[in-house]
């Protein structure tokens, strides 16, 4: 019964319904299918797990040897760990030699999903399920062995570093602990899962976007916390100015003067290149006098010859919008106008915004007594809590992934996964940063006196005194927002992002089922949320002991 007494409510309540949940999975072919679609459970997948499981508890060993030899006081568990690592690691360098098919399914599995599916040339694609070719295969397998070979020397280093000189030996066992540690980073949060693809990728998400809207969360108090300084709003007001003088310079380049030439009965060309807002005025015949217009379709042209040389040769093609000057062969002149180049127009109004923000953060700094940056994190705070998650992941997904990705030429396309993460990480970080500015405030001021009085600079006094403090009084708080985001990856589908409500919405799809794939989507949510709680509880206990 003191067994029991230790379990939450809750997880009893799903303890006792375990055994009627199981039987529905088992007996019912609707339910069973529904599971293995939104877990993501793909081919081969038990063979897949037996070799993920056998790598990961090498490298979890492996890990607590590093952590074992770089700290001398220890638990008796970690040491008996630490002692284990080496013939672990030896034994499973001669399991891929001696017995490889064991290894190589995972290993072919992370191999394969790691390129690009529609470029690379080493995925055979002739039969239905593609594969790698065998020569590949052959490949990844020496390289699986001397991937296995380095990591037991690496082990074996490690038990040998405490006889390294006292200088050297902080240092080796720290980069040990890095190189282990990065192995077990890599099977968790980055190899492919394909016996549980859905699932990973919606623990990913949570994890990864709590891990950044942390990290933006402090910041955001960072800022609001600065204080000005005497020269602090001319320093600002200086750069804001000078960002605004930048800003018209770039307006006042040059305009290139256009027109449009032709008749309107068919398709207008439009050389590519030419800004969206000129495109959008032909295409909506925005250009016509008022109450004439109507609707034009256009067409790409890579070139202004290539555009008039359409007019001639193509059919569909009447006219065609080129600079003046190009159009030698006589054709009508229907509307001229001009405008400022790409080039120039785009430095020019990022400035001005850049410019006009910053000047209005440093006027309302300088009204209130308070820092530019300061005004500007908490207006951003502000602002982020006001927008409904689904329009952050929405916006920063699309629109703003694609501008990014046109001003970098291309450099910066970010995965559909990367634009959800992202967009959690902006979307919660505004709470966060509510939550750990609360806990800050709940430190009594005499500990930041203190730390002054120690010679403890601001930074040091914050690393060593308040944020220890603060984080023990946000655990419960950042606890629900960690539940909070689990759930709200299920937005991420909106971008395909193939998490398990992805693949319910595409498995209720393909088989008309009404309820089983939803049931099943909603009992699984259901076990992780109360997981993580339970979990998040036993850290909650555990700081409050540490404080006693």
């Amino acid at each position: 019964m003191s067994r029991l007494s230790s379990i939450r409510p809750s997880n009893l309540v799903l303890l006792a319904a375990a055994p009627f949940i199981i039987y529905l999975f088992a007996t019912s072919s609707k339910y069973l299918r529904s599971l293995i679609a939104i877990l993501g459970i793909g081919n081969n997948a038990g063979p897949i797990f037996v070799g993920f499981l056998i790598v990961l508890a090498v490298a979890i060993l492996g890990y607590l040897c590093a952590r074992n030899a770089r700290f001398q006081t220890v638990p008796g568990w970690l040491r008996i760990s630490a002692l284990m690592a080496l013939p672990a690691a030896m034994a499973l360098a001669v399991l891929g030699f001696v017995a490889p098919q064991v290894l190589m399914p995972f290993a072919e599995s992370v191999f394969l999903h790691a390129l690009s599916e529609n470029t690379s040339t080493l995925i055979d694609r002739s039969s239905q399920t593609w594969v790698l070719f065998p020569e590949v295969v052959e490949a990844v397998q020496t390289g699986l062995q001397i991937v296995l070979v380095i990591y037991a020397l690496v082990v074996a280093a490690v038990l040998l570093s405490s006889r390294l000189p006292n200088g050297s030996r902080s240092y080796a066992q720290l980069g040990f602990e890095i190189l282990t540690g990065a192995v077990l980073f890599y099977l968790m949060f980055m190899a492919h899962w394909q016996f549980a693809t859905g699932v990973a990728i919606t623990f990913r998400a949570a994890i990864f976007a709590y891990i950044f809207a942390a990290i933006l969360g402090l910041i955001w108090v960072g800022l609001q916390s600065f204080k000005p300084k005497a020269r602090t709003t001319v320093t600002y007001g200086c750069i804001s100015l000078a960002l605004l003088a930048i800003s018209a310079f770039f307006f006042m380049q040059p305009q290139v003067k256009y027109e449009l030439v032709g008749t309107l009965d068919a398709r207008i060309a439009i050389v590519r290149g030419t800004p969206q807002a000129q495109a959008d005025m032909i295409r909506f015949g925005e250009f016509q006098e008022e109450g004439e217009s109507q609707q034009y379709r256009i067409r790409s042209a890579p070139d202004a010859a290539s555009a008039l040389e359409q007019i001639e040769t193509v059919d569909s093609v009447s006219g065609a919008f080129v600079p003046v000057g190009i159009n030698t062969k006589g054709y009508p002149v229907i509307w001229q106008t001009s405008f400022l180049p790409d080039k120039y127009r785009n430095p020019a109004l990022a400035f001005a915004v850049f410019g006009f923000l910053l000047l209005t953060l440093t006027v309302g700094g300088a009204q209130h007594k308070l820092h530019p940056l300061a005004v500007g994190a908490e207006f951003f705070v502000d602002t982020i809590r006001g927008i409904p998650m689904l329009v952050i992941i929405l916006y920063i997904g699309l629109p703003l992934a694609g501008a990014v990705k046109d001003a970098t030429g291309g450099g910066i396309d970010m995965t559909n996964m990367t634009r959800g993460i992202i967009a959690i990480s902006v979307g919660y970080s505004a709470y966060m940063a509510e939550i750990f500015r609360s806990g800050i405030e709940a430190i009594p001021r005499g500990q930041i006196e203190a730390g002054g009085s120690l010679g403890l600079s601001r930074w040091q006094t914050a690393r060593l005194i308040i944020l220890p403090q603060a984080l023990r009084i946000v655990t419960p708080p950042l606890g629900n927002e960690f539940i909070a985001m689990i759930k709200d990856t299920s937005l991420l589908s909106i971008l395909s992002v193939r998490d398990m409500t992805q693949r319910m919405r595409e498995f209720q799809a393909a088989s008309f089922l009404p309820f089983a794939p939803f049931n099943t989507a909603a009992i699984l949510y259901v076990v992780i949320t109360l997981g993580c709680a339970s979990f998040l509880k036993w850290i909650e206990r555990r700081t409050a002991r540490e404080d006693r």
